[in-house]
């Protein structure tokens, strides 16, 4: 039998994980002093440019070849957060932000002598999401499609000011989904469709209270206690707080699935700075022409023993949520995990790190009722004035 493609990457796989193919050419395994040296050949494409050829000898007993192309394919592909304010769909992501769809073009080669293309594979589309421990799937994304990604609980809080509140949707389909904003305690329910520009894309939908104003006028109001918003067929209800306390902050950070969630962070916020200076010494006196010894100048300023000549700080805070559920601590092991966190304040989305490096799902049975404390560091290193 020819070369032949023996098995493939499962649907919706991710490119965090293993995407790996096998081939068999049984004739030529077979016959081994006339196909002397044989290796079978993988030149990975993305679009129509070769970004790898990778060669493999077959396995000695099974004569299968066997390429993983997994960390290859996940170079080209970079996930971003960049949403529009004031309407429904703030963000699209799809080929080369939240999806690739690479190209195997499969050959071989024996006595140092290759042939290419010999079976061309088809373009298969893998994700940017991860899996972690599964439980009879091969994807965290199977059954996603055309439907809400994210675990967050059905039930959540925001804050009547809030200008973004992301949920995110996986489009494989491109035909309208329906969106119904419904309030309780006041404020006038309306409903509204989006329809995704191309198939197998992420629409990241802001649901925020002053986004659903601007799409329908006195949709959410002060008298509004809580309102659900019901995307195709899932529906998430979310209450209206005042803090009348605490500077809340609200954080969004990339999601198991490859989509942009948003908590949060309403109670108690601490602000520390972490200093680096440098120093160096120098005669805390001076003598002048006529060998006179001074510690001071004639205005009574004292000389620097030591000087300090560069000062550095990067800017910290903890913050707090209101008490969770046990759903909601589940889902926000994801907040921790997450490589992309970014906290808004006054309108802008700031990249942060959150320096904790463990985590506990709690519950309320052992540890009755309790919120997520979290530290957070901004990447940019400040200066003070250099001497």
């Amino acid at each position: 039998m020819p070369l032949t493609i023996k098995a493939t990457p499962p649907a919706y796989s991710s490119v965090q994980g293993d995407l790996i193919y096998t081939v068999l050419d049984s004739d030529k395994i077979a016959d081994p002093d006339t196909y002397a040296n044989f290796k079978y050949i993988a030149d990975v494409y993305i679009g129509a440019v070769l970004v790898a050829r990778i060669k493999r000898v077959a396995d000695p007993v099974t004569g299968i070849g066997v390429f993983n192309v997994g960390q290859i394919v996940r170079n080209y592909l970079a996930a971003s957060f960049n949403p529009a304010a004031g309407i429904l769909v703030a963000q699209q992501s799809g080929d080369g932000i939240w999806n690739v769809s690479p190209t195997l073009h499969l050959g071989e080669e024996w006595d140092y002598t290759p042939v290419y293309d010999v079976v061309v594979d088809s373009g298969r589309l893998f994700f940017n999401n991860y899996n972690g421990r599964l439980a009879g799937i091969l994807s965290s994304l199977i059954g996603k499609n055309d439907k809400v990604i994210s675990n967050r609980p059905s039930t959540g809080h925001v804050l009547l000011g809030s200008n973004y509140l992301f949920v995110p949707y996986f489009a494989e389909a491109t035909g309208a989904v329906s969106v119904t904003v419904t309030p309780t305690g006041g404020g006038s329910g309306f409903s509204t469709t989006f329809t995704p520009s191309s198939a197998n894309m992420m629409e990241l939908l802001n649901v925020s209270p002053v986004a659903l104003n601007a799409m329908h006028s006195g949709a959410i109001t002060a008298a509004t206690t809580s309102y659900v918003v019901q995307i195709g067929s899932q529906s998430y209800t979310f209450q209206v707080i005042c803090e009348p306390i605490y500077q809340p902050f609200m954080l969004h950070f990339l999601n198991q699935y490859g989509g942009f969630d948003s908590k949060l962070f309403a109670k108690v916020s601490r602000n520390t700075i972490d200093i680096t200076r440098k120093n160096y010494g120098r005669l805390p006196y001076t003598v002048d022409a006529d060998g006179q010894v001074s510690y001071k100048n004639a205005n009574g300023v004292y000389n620097e023993s030591q000087s300090t000549y560069s000062s550095q700080w990067a800017e910290k805070m903890a913050l707090n949520t209101d008490i969770l559920t046990d759903a909601e601590y589940v889902w926000l092991e994801e907040l921790l995990l997450s490589p992309m966190v970014y906290v808004e304040d006054n309108g802008y989305f700031y990249p942060i790190t959150i320096t904790d490096t463990n985590y506990e799902a709690r519950k309320v049975i052992n540890d009755d009722l309790t919120n997520l404390s979290i530290n957070i560091e901004f990447g940019k290193q400040l200066n003070a004035q250099y001497r």
